[in-house]
C-alpha cells in the first residue's frame, strides 16, 4: 500500500526514478544515524544515503516496487505507557508536566482506490485542527516525531505539517530542516525506520518520546530548552490519522 503512495506521488509529481530513490535514502540515513543515540533503539547504523544507493541490490532488495528494504520499518517488539492526570494533580506531586494541548484525529477511506495516492489528505485536516486547537503555528514546534513506517510517509509527512508545500518535501532534507540541528528536526529517536515499530504501542512510544524529549531525558539526542513538541501517527495506510501538541509547562 505504501508502494502505491510512493508510485503515485511519482507520478502525480513527476520525479524520476533516481530523485526518488535519493530522497528515500537520506530520510532512512538521517533516522538510522538518529538511532545511534537511543539505547532502546533497535537498528543502529551509521550510514550514509550514498552507502544505501549503493548497495547491491542482493543486499538493499526490492520488497515492493518502488520501496526496497532499506526504506522499511522494523516490526519491533515493545512496549509503551504514559500516566495522565489534570495539571493540578501534577502541579500537587512537584512532577515536571507535559501538557496535552491538542490531540486531533480525522479519518479516510480505507481503500487507496477512493482518495489521492500521493498526499496525507485526512493527515492535513488533523495537523491543522491540532496546531489550531494548541494556538500554535509550524514556527512553534521545536521538534516532531512521525509515523515513518516506510520512507515516502516521512516524505508525506512533511508536506503534511507543512513544513514544505506538496511536492517539495525533498527540500526539508536538502536544506537540512529535519535534521537534529534543523529548524523543525523530524524523529530524533531513529524514528520507526530504526528505533522500530512496536506496531500496537507506536503510537505511546511517541507520546513517551515526545515528553521525554520535553523534559530533558530524551531517548536520542537531546534539544536546547525544547518547549513544544508534535507527535503525528497514522494506521490502515493514513486511513486513521492523529495529531497530538505536547507542551512544557513548569
Amino acid at each position: 500500500l505504501f508502494a502505491e503512495y510512493a508510485k503515485g506521488y511519482q507520478a502525480h509529481f513527476g520525479f524520476s526514478n533516481e530523485q526518488l530513490r535519493q530522497m528515500f535514502a537520506k530520510v532512512s540515513s538521517k533516522n538510522h544515524k538518529n538511532a545511534l543515540l537511543n539505547p532502546l533503539a533497535q537498528m543502529l547504523l551509521d550510514i550514509s544515503y550514498e552507502d544505501i544507493l549503493n548497495m547491491p541490490d542482493s543486499k538493499n532488495p526490492i520488497i515492493a516496487d518502488p520501496l526496497r528494504l532499506f526504506d522499511c520499518s522494523l516490526i519491533t517488539d515493545g512496549a509503551a505507557a504514559v500516566v495522565m492526570t489534570n495539571i493540578e494533580n501534577a502541579r500537587s506531586i512537584k512532577h515536571e508536566i507535559v501538557e496535552i494541548a491538542a490531540l486531533e484525529s480525522a479519518c479516510d477511506y480505507l481503500s487507496l482506490s477512493k482518495r489521492p495516492n500521493y498526499e496525507f489528505t485526512a493527515g492535513k485536516v488533523a495537523i491543522k485542527r491540532a496546531y489550531e486547537k494548541a494556538k500554535i503555528t509550524l514556527n512553534d514546534i521545536d521538534f516532531a516525531e512521525v509515523h515513518d513506517c516506510f520512507t515516502i510517509a516521512e516524505i508525506l509527512a512533511y508536506e503534511a505539517l507543512g513544513i514544505t508545500s506538496d511536492k517539495e518535501g525533498y527540500k526539508a532534507l536538502e536544506e537540512g530542516i529535519v535534521y537534529k540541528d534543523g529548524k523543525i528536526p523530524i524523529n530524533l529517536s531513529g524514528g520507526l525506520k530504526a528505533k522500530g515499530h512496536p506496531v500496537g504501542a507506536t503510537g505511546v512510544s511517541m507520546a513517551v518520546i515526545a515528553t521525554r524529549q520535553l523534559t530533558g531525558k530524551a531517548l536520542g539526542f537531546q534539544l536546547n530548552n525544547p518547549k513544544i513538541g508534535l507527535t503525528f501517527n497514522i494506521g490502515g495506510s493514513a486511513a486513521s490519522n492523529f495529531a497530538t501538541v505536547f507542551k512544557r509547562i513548569s
